[in-house]
């Protein structure tokens, strides 16, 4: 390498996003083979480095074909194999995909992990043994007498152990869905606690632009507060019950098994009447506490990565999922979230809505807005149907002009994690 012999230049364009730079793109498909295999007897390429090149040949190669058939930028590798339980390779995702056919569309699903109206006295971490079935199963029952399907509380019937929730498409494309009254407000608020500090000890530090499954250390190449200025902190499903209840419901949501969201499971584990994947790692990040505050915002970006060209399962983040703990004229003071009362319009939340400047429609030119609703929850996918990345999946947290903005994160890959 000689950083003073520029080997090609390229110039970026709008319509290119793309580019592939191949030393031997001049020579005969016969002169090639001869270099590649001088080079490699030489030891100037490794068996690596040769899989590598030959690789990208082949998805330069199929990105022509998908621009020709598609009219849009391959932007995945190809190919992109998964284990669906019969050793089938499939060009797509694996995973369940809401339809999104019209703005306004409605779909319903039900979930029988149901609002907690009211907390235990005492909040412990769960452990591995918790998760075991007779221990899982005693765990449900004890936190059947806190939990309701009416979000004011109240006993349930023996035969009203499951709810049912709302869908509803805000964008076609990309794909956004929305949730109203995904979380109670006991639920809103524990997660306020826990990100606050009044009841939890989850550190709250800047936020950084990576995507760490456990949103641990800063990575080379992270951003800086020019591009996302908030205060963020981690927390595992096995936090407590409550956040492991959001998890299953999220799950549900997704129409994923919630045994996929959690660690150190092997396939034989995973016996039932579902095939799963192999994975030894949950294929969900731990769950990412935001706290904006007036000024905070978070500049236009994409939620999905690129995998290794070599990666065999080629993982990716398949949907984002934000659950938004405060809503416009929200005021959290000492910790507590309430409606403004008149007195306090000074520290009620205004601004802060989630913008997707790229889902144009004949209504919306510049994008579309979401404002943020306490227990309201936003999901979108990051992957089109294809397996391609969405492009149009771009997506920012406009500035908070006044008060304070809580929000939960959750991110699910496709096919694992890793």
């Amino acid at each position: 390498y000689d950083k003073d012999n520029v080997l090609v230049r390229y110039t970026a364009t709008a319509d290119e996003q793309v580019w592939y730079y191949d030393p031997l793109e001049d020579l005969s498909l016969e002169k090639r083979a001869e270099e590649m295999d001088k080079m490699t007897k030489d030891k100037k390429w490794t068996a690596k480095q040769r899989f590598g090149r030959e690789a990208w040949m082949v998805n330069q190669s199929f990105s022509r074909d998908y621009l020709v058939k598609t009219r849009m930028i391959w932007l995945a590798n190809f190919p992109q194999p998964y284990h669906d339980g019969s050793n089938t390779a499939l060009e797509k995702v694996s995973n369940h995909m809401w339809p999104a056919e019209y703005i306004g569309q409605v779909h319903t699903f039900d979930t029988n992990h149901l609002y907690f109206t009211d907390l235990p006295q005492e909040l412990e971490s769960l452990t591995k043994q918790d998760y075991e079935s007779d221990m899982e199963s005693q765990r449900l029952s004890a936190m059947e007498q806190f939990q309701s399907t009416s979000l004011k509380g109240g006993t349930d019937s023996d035969n009203n152990k499951s709810m049912s929730l709302n869908v509803k498409v805000v964008s076609c494309a990309p794909r956004v869905v929305e949730v109203k009254k995904f979380l109670s407000p006991v639920e809103v608020q524990h997660l306020i606690n826990l990100a606050s500090g009044e009841t939890g000890n989850i550190p709250m530090e800047l936020s950084r632009v990576s995507a760490s499954p456990n949103g641990g250390k800063r990575m080379r190449g992270d951003a800086m507060a020019e591009v996302r200025s908030s205060k963020g902190g981690w927390i595992h499903r096995e936090q407590d019950v409550v956040v492991d209840t959001i998890f299953r419901r999220v799950a549900d949501l997704l129409n994923i098994d919630e045994r996929l969201m959690r660690d150190h499971y092997t396939p034989q584990d995973l016996v039932g009447d579902v095939e799963l994947p192999p994975t030894h790692d949950r294929v969900v990040e731990a769950m990412q506490l935001l706290r904006y505050d007036p000024g905070d915002g978070y500049t236009a970006h994409h939620d999905f990565t690129f995998p290794s060209v070599g990666s065999r399962y080629q993982p990716r983040r398949f949907a984002s999922v934000l659950l938004y703990l405060t809503g416009e004229g929200d005021v959290v003071e000492n910790g507590v979230r309430s409606k403004s009362s008149g007195i306090n319009d000074d520290k009620a939340l205004e601004g802060g809505e989630t913008t997707f400047p790229r889902a144009i429609t004949t209504e919306n030119h510049d994008g579309i807005k979401i404002k943020p609703q306490s227990g309201k929850a936003v999901m979108f996918y990051n992957v089109l149907p294809d397996g391609n990345m969405d492009d149009l999946s771009q997506h920012a947290g406009e500035k908070v002009e006044k008060g304070v903005k809580y929000l939960a994160n959750i991110f699910v890959w496709d096919p694992i994690i890793n």
